[in-house]
């Protein structure tokens, strides 16, 4: 009897469904590390624009001759500029997205993200303030409408006016 040398048809099925196994596991973890990659950079987008617009806001708080109202219902904050100017800070909508404005404007905000929970509270009242606290969310929402991929932080911080 001779012996034929090569491969069965079973080996071969055998080879094929590992490899195809195998493939499946690849990309599933490429899948997720993209995902990953993309919600880890709409964060590091966020952070820095939120951070830039808490600055600006204290900023101009802090170098304000002194605070005309404070708001806590209406969450709108008005300083008395060092040249006499006036600036309102508040939320404005802009063509369906919350931005962070001032009455001259100008958004301190980027229009590819959503200001939510936009809250000032005036220390000790709301008729002479002494420390001013801001906090909201920032949310930029994913173009796919994954929703695994949407991105928020919150921010907040207080102030005071420097020039008293």
């Amino acid at each position: 009897m001779e012996m034929k040398k090569g491969t069965s048809i079973i080996e071969l099925v055998v080879v094929i469904g590992l490899i195809s196994l195998l493939s499946l596991a690849m990309s599933a973890i490429m899948l997720t590390t993209i995902v990953s990659s993309n919600r880890v950079r709409r964060l590091t987008q966020i952070k820095q624009a939120g951070d830039i617009a808490l600055n600006q806001v204290q900023t101009l708080i802090r170098n304000s001759r002194q605070i005309g109202a404070c708001s806590s219902d209406n969450n709108i904050l008005t300083t008395i500029n060092p040249d006499g100017g006036v600036t309102d800070i508040m939320l404005e909508d802009d063509l369906g997205v919350n931005r962070l404005a001032s009455n001259s404007g100008i958004y301190v905000t980027p229009s590819n993200l959503t200001i939510s929970n936009f809250d000032i509270t005036c220390e000790p009242n709301d008729t002479e303030p002494v420390l001013i606290k801001i906090s909201f969310d920032m949310t930029q929402t994913s173009s796919s409408g994954n929703t695994r991929e949407d991105a928020s932080i919150h921010f907040e911080t207080t102030t005071g006016i420097r020039n008293e």
